[in-house]
């Protein structure tokens, strides 16, 4: 483990090099070195240097996303607790905004909802945030197979007037136009690889816009942050 750990921090080294900085001899060296190649915890180099081989390459991945995964949670759940909002993260899946992440404060109101569910982009802020940064096509694509469908009197129903909410620089609202009683915000999110997200967060429509104001300010300060965490828990490319 203590040649494994040299490679893992300084990155490819020889034979010798690792017995140095090890201070393991170098016949124990070589030795051990045939042993972590043939487990595929190292992998030796055409120059003869010894690098992370496939095995450990794949654990150190999985436990880079599984710290990302736990500051992401950690993240959205303070800035629930911050916000005394409920707090969600979409993404497109497919050819759906689904909720992929969600926590709930006991303050926000209760509404059905679950990671991996499918919402409607016009209705909520998550899915409009998403849209708004959508291609034309693609945005084209989406609503044309999830016509805007009237969820309450508050729903936006007409082309023109989604365009003009979409074409704000945001954070993007909802106030009641998916379930009564119920408004949310949301901000887009730029994550590696061009992947269309949004953090959004979801509270009583009797809050007063001193709270919302808040609320907004909270989403937008936490962006960066909700970013770094989805990329360090994204899969390797």
């Amino acid at each position: 483990m203590q040649l494994v750990e040299a490679v893992s921090e300084r990155g490819p080294l020889t034979a010798r090099e690792l017995s140095d900085v090890t201070g393991i001899v170098l016949p124990t060296t070589y030795h051990l070195l045939r042993t972590l190649v043939h487990e595929g915890y190292l992998r030796r180099c055409a120059d003869g240097r010894y690098t992370l081989g496939d095995q450990l390459a794949s654990v150190t991945q999985l436990e880079r996303r599984a710290r990302g995964l736990r500051l992401l949670r950690k993240e959205m759940a303070d800035l629930s607790a911050e916000g005394r909002t409920s707090v969600s993260l979409g993404r497109i899946r497919g050819e759906e905004i689904v909720m992929s992440h969600l926590v709930v404060h006991p303050c926000a109101p209760r509404i059905e909802c679950w990671s991996g569910m499918a919402i409607p982009g016009h209705a909520t802020a998550l899915g409009k945030a998403i849209l708004a940064r959508m291609q034309p096509q693609q945005r084209t694509d989406y609503l044309g197979a999830h016509p805007l469908e009237p969820l309450t009197g508050h729903t936006v129903t007409t082309m023109w007037r989604l365009d003009e909410e979409l074409g704000q620089p945001g954070p993007f609202h909802s106030d009641q136009q998916y379930l009564y009683g119920i408004s949310c915000a949301a901000v887009p999110l730029a994550g590696d690889g061009g992947v269309l997200a949004a953090l959004a967060a979801t509270y009583s429509s009797s809050r007063v816009p001193r709270f919302r104001d808040r609320v907004d300010e909270l989403l937008v300060d936490a962006e960066v942050r909700i970013v770094d965490a989805m990329n360090l828990a994204a899969p390797a490319s």
